[in-house]
């Protein structure tokens, strides 16, 4: 029996690990190409099969990650996707597709279940990673959790985070919307009204309307009907919008007209 020589063992296992590498990396390709096609049991089917095949390998992470995506995005199935992602968090915790399968979780949470205090918990988790490059979106996306939880002086808080952060463009606007939307929900009406000014001159046509819209519904709480009907006045004139318009005008003519009369039969 002949010896093997030296470095043998070693230069076979390598081959190996390659092969393995190799073979891995053309299932993960296979896999995404299923999943642009829209052959989406398929793509399942890879990517499970390249997870299993290798648990601990390099394509493990994106072989999950897919699978949550798939579940999530395409097929609808929360519980399984929820399931692959908090898999993958469990499993590689410091990898970028860990980031990614935390947004998800998130979005999830939020915007499909409800579970509004799962998904501050995923943002906080995501936020305290330091990774993420999109940190004032992910905080927008947190204060409007705290938003729909009525939780509205935190919600205030990471909203005030995200602006003194130098937040810019249509990610600005959205805050200052929040913002405004707090205190008028607070009835702080002299503060709402800064920042639905702020928004009324953006170049976001959308922002603009809503800023304009609650902007005159603020001026109204606060008895100002001529400054909320030239508010009004400041809207994009479209078919849709005119006849909207002319009977809010109409409203408030006549909202001020019963505000005074009351006030003349109080004296």
């Amino acid at each position: 029996m002949t010896a093997a020589r030296p470095g043998t063992a070693a230069v076979v296992l390598a081959a190996l690990l390659a092969a393995c590498s190799s073979d891995s990396r053309r299932l993960f390709e296979t896999a995404q190409a299923r999943w642009r096609e829209g052959n989406y049991e398929d793509a399942i089917r890879l990517n499970t099969l390249l997870y299993q095949r290798d648990p601990r390998g390099k394509y493990a992470p994106d072989a999950l990650l897919g699978l949550g995506d798939v579940q999530y995005l395409n097929l609808r199935r929360l519980d399984r996707a929820i399931e692959a992602y908090q898999k993958l968090i469990a499993e590689f915790p410091d990898t970028d597709q860990t980031i990614r399968a935390r947004e998800q979780l998130a979005e999830i949470y939020r915007n499909e279940i409800g579970d509004l205090g799962q998904a501050i918990y995923e943002y906080e988790k995501l936020l305290e990673s330091g990774r993420v490059e999109n940190r004032a979106e992910i905080q927008l996306r947190m204060a409007d959790a705290y938003f729909k939880s009525n939780d509205f002086d935190r919600a205030l808080r990471e909203l005030r985070r995200i602006e003194e952060g130098g937040v810019s463009g249509h990610e600005a606007d959205l805050v200052r919307l929040k913002i405004g939307s707090v205190y008028q929900i607070r009835k702080r009406f002299d503060e709402a009204v800064p920042a639905f000014q702020k928004v009324a001159e953006s170049p976001c046509i959308e922002c603009r309307r809503r800023a304009l819209w609650n902007l005159a519904e603020t001026y109204e709480a606060r008895f100002d009907f001529d400054r909320a009907m030239a508010t009004l006045g400041r809207l994009d004139r479209t078919a849709e919008s005119e006849a909207r318009i002319a009977r809010e005008v109409e409203r408030l003519e006549a909202r001020r007209r019963d505000v005074a009369t009351t006030s003349l039969d109080w004296r």
